[in-house]
């Protein structure tokens, strides 16, 4: 157990595996909402997807901003975190999209879309919110 005890207490404060079980519930958020607009509202796989992923965003922003980064921030932190993870979630949607369209848009093909997309995009993600959304300031040298 010697060996377990440092790498438990260092996965515990490593901030990409709080990204990660942030990214967790992201997942759940976006799969949740998406299915719901779906297959409850009728919205097409899209739309159900855009929608589904703005909720999201919006869970993970809050999340990674108290949970992850523990950053200061209100409007404009949250509308950097949409604007400069687009590209992400455009990688994410796209994704998405091209296992819908190859396996069709049964509840668990959305899933299983929903899941590809995430993956994908995570790692782009991280990298853009530890180093643009929740950097800290550096001082003037």
């Amino acid at each position: 157990m010697g060996v377990l005890t440092p790498l438990g207490e260092h996965l515990r404060r490593s901030r990409l595996l709080r990204f990660g079980l942030v990214g967790c519930v992201g997942f759940v958020t976006d799969a949740g909402v998406t299915l719901l607009l779906h297959t409850r509202l009728g919205l097409g796989e899209a739309l159900a997807r855009v929608l589904g992923f703005l909720v999201a965003a919006t869970v993970t922003w809050w999340l990674n901003r108290r949970f992850t980064f523990q950053a200061e921030g209100g409007a404009s932190s949250w509308l950097r975190y949409v604007v400069l993870t687009s590209t992400g979630a455009f990688i994410n949607i796209a994704c998405y999209l091209v296992v819908v369209q190859l396996l069709g848009a049964t509840p668990l093909v959305l899933l299983l879309g929903v899941a590809v997309g995430s993956i994908v995009a995570l790692g782009f993600n991280f990298w853009v919110s530890h180093n643009w959304v929740f950097a800290t300031p550096r001082p003037p040298r």
